[in-house]
């Protein structure tokens, strides 16, 4: 999460940060919590993608 999306959860009354104590959330909340973690998970994985075309890429250039 970005510093825009922690001041926006925090503005929306939801608990910031991982892990959260899901037992005071309502279904509501979980379900925009459950959305927000499903992006940060496709967001991580497309960053772990660049890196490694980036790794592979230096890779070859030093093989060379």
């Amino acid at each position: 999460m970005d510093q825009d999306d922690l001041l926006a959860s925090a503005a929306a009354g939801m608990p910031v940060g991982i892990p959260r104590n899901l037992d005071d959330m309502s279904v509501e909340n979980l379900l925009a919590y459950k959305t927000a973690l499903l992006t940060e998970i496709e967001r991580v994985e497309q960053t772990l993608v660049t890196r490694d075309g980036v790794r592979k890429g230096a890779e070859a250039l030093f093989r060379t």
